[in-house]
Order: C-alpha cells, then sequence, then structure tokens
C-alpha cells in the first residue's frame, strides 16, 4: 500500500471514530485555567460520480467513481482579546487529483482593532464570490458539486489559500446597509498533483513534448460585499491579479532540435456575486470574467505576448422544506473563450463551451450528518480536460449522478 493510502486510510479511521464517538460534537482542548479552551472540529465526506458518456472529475465515471472524497481536522483558539488562530489539515481526492496526500488548508492568525479594520497573517484562505473561502463546508450549500466553471474542485490548491496576509473588516452605512472588504496579497504555491499541474501533464504528455514543473506565483486580490437595507439581500465584487504563474516543459524533435518552454500567463479576474435568503429560500446568481496575457520564452528568446479571455456565470435556488430536507437547482454556462462561445475555431468544437442544469436533494437526518443526491444534464466538453480517457467528444447531451454524504463534529 502506498504512503499516501496509507495514510489517508488512518485518518479516515481516527475521524470517522471520533465522529462515532462524540456524535457529531465538537472537542475542546483545556490548556489550564489561565488559557481558553482549544476547539477541535472536522469532516469526513465520501462520494460517487458516474456519468454516460465522458469520464468527468474523477476517473472512471462511465463505470461509476468513489474516487470523490475528503477529510480534514481543524483547531481554533482565541489566545487573547480580539486574536484568532486558526489551522485546517486536509487531504481529498478527485479523480487523480489530491489522492489522499494530507496538505495545510489554512493556518492564520488574526488580529481584530476594531469592527472596521483587522489584519490576519500566514497560510489564509482566498476569498473570492459566496463559496471560494468555504468549498469544503458542505453544511453551507445545497449541492454536491458547485457550478465547476466558478469554483472547480480540483484546482483547490491554487483557488483555495495563499502564503500572505490581508486587511478586512465591515464598515456600518447606517439607513443605507454596510460594507465588508478584504484585500490581500501573497504567494500560490501548486502541488504537482494539483488540478493545474494535472491539467498541464495533459495537455503536455504526447511526444515531442515533456512537461517538467509548475512554479509557484504572487497573487493580490480584492473582495468587497454590500450588505443592502432589504434584509438577506447582498452584492459582491471580487478582484484577483494572479503574477507571472509559469510553468515548463521541452520539446525534442531528433535528431537536432531541442526547444526548452518557460511559459508565464498573467490572469486578471473580475468576479460579481447576488445573493437573497428570503424565508426558507436562498437565490444565487454569480458571473467570472478573467482575461489571460500569455507569452513563451524560447531557450531564453522571449515570445510576443498572447491575449484570451473566459467567462461563467451560474442562477441557483434553493428551498428548505423543515431542518432535515432541502431541494435546490442550478443552471451554469462556461466558455473557454468569450470570442468564440461555439468553439468553431477548435478541432473539437465542443471544448468551447460547457453547459450544465443541475438538480439536488439534501437531506439532514441529524445536525452532523449530510446526505445529498443530484443529476446533472450537460451539453459541452470544455471542463473534460483528461483528453486521454476522452478521447471523442461532441455536443451532445449527456447525464451525470453525484452522490454524497459528510459527517462532521
Amino acid at each position: 500500500m502506498s504512503h499516501s493510502k496509507l495514510t489517508h486510510k488512518t485518518i479516515l479511521a481516527l475521524t470517522a471514530s471520533i465522529l462515532a464517538a462524540g456524535s457529531g460534537q465538537a472537542y475542546e482542548l483545556n490548556l489550564g485555567t489561565n488559557m481558553p479552551p482549544i476547539d477541535f472540529h472536522g469532516f469526513i465526506s465520501q462520494g460517487f460520480l458516474a456519468s454516460t458518456k465522458y469520464d468527468y472529475l474523477a476517473n472512471n465515471t462511465k463505470d461509476g467513481s468513489f474516487k470523490f472524497s475528503e477529510a480534514a481536522i481543524n483547531a481554533s483558539i482565541n489566545p487573547f482579546p480580539r486574536t484568532h488562530i486558526a489551522a485546517q489539515g486536509f487531504l481529498f481526492d478527485v479523480g487523480n487529483v489530491g489522492e489522499y496526500f494530507p496538505a495545510l488548508d489554512y493556518a492564520s492568525i488574526d488580529y481584530t482593532f476594531c469592527d472596521e479594520f483587522g489584519v490576519r497573517a500566514g497560510q489564509i484562505r482566498r476569498p473570492e464570490g459566496i463559496y471560494n473561502s468555504i468549498q469544503d463546508i458542505d453544511l453551507a450549500r445545497t449541492s454536491v458539486l458547485l457550478p465547476q466553471g466558478m469554483y472547480d474542485s480540483r484546482w483547490r490548491d491554487f483557488s483555495g489559500s495563499i502564503d500572505g496576509g490581508s486587511v478586512f473588516g465591515n464598515v456600518d452605512l447606517h439607513k443605507v446597509g454596510g460594507l465588508g472588504y478584504e484585500a490581500y496579497g501573497g504567494m500560490v504555491h501548486l502541488a504537482d498533483d494539483g488540478g493545474i499541474a494535472r491539467l498541464l501533464q495533459d495537455s503536455l504528455r504526447n511526444p515531442p513534448t515533456h512537461y517538467k514543473h509548475v512554479n509557484g506565483f504572487p497573487e493580490f486580490g480584492l473582495q468587497l460585499w454590500y450588505n443592502t437595507p432589504v434584509d438577506g439581500l447582498r452584492f459582491g465584487y471580487a478582484f484577483v491579479d494572479a503574477l507571472d504563474f509559469s510553468y515548463d516543459y521541452d520539446v525534442n524533435i531528433p535528431p537536432f532540435i531541442s526547444l526548452s518552454y518557460h511559459s508565464t500567463i498573467n490572469a486578471v479576474e473580475h468576479h460579481l456575486s447576488a445573493e437573497y435568503l428570503y424565508k426558507a429560500w436562498t437565490f444565487q446568481a454569480e458571473y467570472k470574467y478573467a482575461t489571460y496575457y500569455s507569452h513563451d520564452q524560447i531557450n531564453g528568446a522571449r515570445q510576443s505576448i498572447t491575449i484570451s479571455s473566459t467567462d461563467t456565470w451560474y442562477v441557483s435556488a434553493a428551498y428548505r422544506f423543515n431542518k432535515w430536507l432541502e431541494a435546490g437547482a442550478y443552471y451554469t454556462e462556461d466558455y473557454a473563450n468569450v470570442g468564440d462561445r461555439n468553439g468553431s475555431t477548435l478541432a473539437t468544437h465542443s471544448d468551447g463551451y460547457q453547459k450544465d442544469a443541475a438538480l439536488s436533494l439534501r437531506v439532514d437526518p441529524t445536525s452532523w450528518w449530510v446526505f445529498k443526491v443530484e443529476g446533472h444534464y450537460i451539453r459541452g466538453t470544455a471542463l473534460l480536460y483528461d483528453t486521454a480517457s476522452n478521447p471523442s467528444r461532441g455536443g451532445d447531451g449527456w447525464f451525470m449522478l453525484a452522490v454524497k454524504t459528510t459527517f462532521s463534529f
């Protein structure tokens, strides 16, 4: 048994034992009469994915796949007034991404000077949109899968956290509502088995190309939330600037040609969000537009810059019938090139877009156990990525089933 799978089984067994013993209750570790306790929480999730035509997200979903799981344990403490320290260890597996390798999801310290201003440092969660900083909290949503063009399950090492710091706060605007903000900056470190690396490995897998590695990069961003005077209604705007994301690969054409490529991409994103909570209803809509400025260095010689843009959006609604039953639906579209939404310039036209209609049912047997089942009708193949498993692709509709259960404490 490999080290990663042994570690995975050990952590899942420990987490399951704690959940069974504690009936979903949080744990506290008392450090003494003069210190506040450390609070421990955690969760374990197991899912199942099955699709009718393509392998999507996990491996072999055409035959049904259980390679869709997560587990985490986190700890937090408030050692001094206005000070909060929190950390979480996390592992996951989505197809060939993650592969149960334990990682530090976040580890940060906050100090809040006042409601309007605070500082945070360490490996911090990256705020963007409604769900980016809480993708791992299954209790926070109705669906099994978030709209993948907006919140790709395979890209956690890219989107989840950064090593750096932020300033944050909430400003009371009195009769016209309130404004929340967080501005951040730091470094993103990408995993060799992460979603970005797997995507590059797949696209550069055939001779004469040879993928080498992906590099970390600096990133800066801002998240704003305007809480309107209407109870439950808020609007958000996020800006992200990922600087000099780069990767390296070689092209070797015997007997004489050997080229070394260093490809660099600067990505700028604008992300709009709207959410309205009304009685037992939750309504949400988001739109993200990204522009990529790309250039290569070939054997050290800089090439010209190319510019491309993508966008994605979704609308969703969910209704809570009672404390144990909730239903929801969303519709989302993702486009690989806003200038060619039909993919007419691509060899496989359907790689230019992906459209997804989803219906979800959530059951909460207890406060610490959630079960979800979800159906998807999808057209297009822009988000498949794994061309080796999907050599023949088209725009015909296909179906996907997603099932997931989560235990938390």
